[in-house]
């Protein structure tokens, strides 16, 4: 019972100083979403034209950009002694794993590599037939 109360009165003790904690800590231990079109710990395999050395992956994605045979990009960060690269690639390339890489698409192509979603006809959706014929 009695370390139940030193406890308490530790925890008391100690609220005010977390009271007193900036907020930024907080938001500072949640990482930032990827920006849109970014395919993190994927690497775009074949069809590359180009490398060149990349700060980024931002900078990567702005190259593919202003490029138009540029369709995919991969850029991969330092790994050991290898320096960080870009890749401008002329398709969408095979996917493989990688942490140390992160890919995406030209933002002039993604139209042509979006999945195409296709509306259920009402068959699909489960509706009866109308007639009282039955289906084989």
């Amino acid at each position: 019972m009695r370390h139940i109360r030193m406890l308490a009165l530790a925890a008391c003790l100690v609220a005010p100083a977390f009271a007193e904690a900036p907020m930024s800590l907080k938001a500072d231990a949640v990482a930032a979403p990827a920006p849109v079109g970014y395919e993190q710990g994927l690497y775009r395999f074949g069809a590359t034209y180009s490398v060149m050395p990349s700060e980024d992956a931002l900078s990567c994605q702005s190259a593919c950009a202003d490029n138009d045979m540029c369709k995919a990009w991969s850029f991969v960060a330092i790994v050991g002694e290898t320096p960080a690269r870009c890749e401008l690639k002329r398709g969408g390339g095979r996917l493989e794993r990688n942490p140390a890489a992160t890919s995406g698409f030209s933002p002039t192509h993604e139209a042509f590599f979006a999945p195409v979603l296709e509306t259920p006809t009402d068959d699909l959706l489960g509706e009866a037939p109308e007639d009282d014929t039955p289906r084989h």
